[in-house]
């Protein structure tokens, strides 16, 4: 009877850990649902450093929710190329005073990099959550919750959150080696103030009146299809959120994008008219994203991620054109 204890004692013992993870995962959650809406949510301002791969940038950024409805930012770059980046709403526009160029697009990616969506459903399937120490971060006290993955899929994530707000005050984006891919840090930061438009207005609006506009990207349209590509072997955790046919300028014929996502990271893949030269199979990177491309029959096939390369490649190389749609 007496070596039944020992086995009680350890089922006793790995229910505990599991019910301690499990709110240790839900405590994680309810941080990460906090932060996902502080960007909706606060007035702030400060200055950050981004660096990814050996190279770093400092931006100063001014953030304002309007109490009448809409968010405008504002973001410049204090080294290297000068940049300004004016966000009302859904419009950002890029002022690139060195080639004297203005683009508009839609809002198509934060301005702060590797934050969270607001929809976390379905994170825990491919992430455990942990929540750990506190820290400072600019002068401001902070709650480290981390991400990390169940496999060597995607990236890991850290986030160091103020404390009141939820605001991301750091980010660091890591691999399976623990090594940091890319990250950002506040390193001055006024959280709070009133709604003041004349700062998050452009200085270069008035001067760039003769620079060329590059309306580009609002011109390009979208349509849901089913365009027939399909990926046979999926990487484990990510889900079809998306796909659409997209004319745009300067391709031979329309270009299909399909979305894949796990809940945090999301992979494009675009499938578009081979180009005149055919192109090279390549694989490059910024930043965490990385970017595969190769050439699959008479298509070109491009597909981009913040995921690990295998990931990226994965996808590229489980890309199949249906049968019956290859008929038509």
């Amino acid at each position: 009877m007496k070596a039944v204890w020992p086995v009680v004692f350890l089922g006793l013992s790995a229910a505990h850990v599991a019910l301690a993870e499990s709110a240790d995962s839900q405590e994680g959650l309810t941080w990460l649902s906090k932060m996902a809406g502080a960007s909706n949510q606060l007035n702030y301002s400060g200055t950050f450093v981004y660096q990814q791969r050996g190279r770093s940038e400092t931006s100063r950024i001014v953030h304002f929710v309007n109490p009448a409805g809409g968010v405008f930012e504002k973001l410049e770059t204090l080294d290297g190329p000068v940049r300004e980046v004016i966000r009302s709403n859904d419009q950002v526009t890029c002022y690139l005073p060195s080639s004297k160029t203005v683009l508009i697009e839609q809002r198509s990616a934060r301005l702060l990099p590797a934050l969270l969506p607001e929809n976390l459903t379905g994170i825990t399937e491919s992430y455990a959550v942990r929540v750990g120490e506190r820290d400072r971060v600019a002068g401001q006290e902070c709650q480290i919750v981390s991400l990390e993955p169940k496999d060597d899929l995607r990236y890991g994530r850290q986030f160091c959150l103020e404390v009141r707000s939820g605001l991301p005050l750091r980010v660091r984006t890591v691999n399976e080696k623990n090594e940091t891919v890319e990250s950002f840090a506040f390193t001055q930061l006024r959280i709070g103030g009133s709604f003041d438009r004349d700062r998050v207005k452009s200085k270069y609006a008035a001067r760039s009146r003769h620079w060329r506009v590059d309306r580009s990207a609002l011109n390009a349209t979208e349509k849901a299809v089913e365009s027939g590509w399909v990926v046979n072997n999926q990487p484990a955790g990510f889900r079809k959120l998306m796909e659409v046919n997209r004319s745009l300028a300067g391709r031979g014929g329309p270009v299909a994008q399909i979305v894949f996502s796990d809940g945090l990271a999301a992979i494009s893949v675009f499938i578009e008219p081979m180009p005149k030269e055919r192109p090279a199979e390549t694989l490059t990177h910024q930043g965490a994203v990385n970017i595969y491309t190769r050439a699959y029959a008479d298509r070109m096939v491009t597909v981009l991620g913040e995921a690990p390369a295998a990931t990226v490649m994965q996808f590229a190389n489980s890309l199949e054109l249906r049968t019956s749609a290859a008929a038509k």
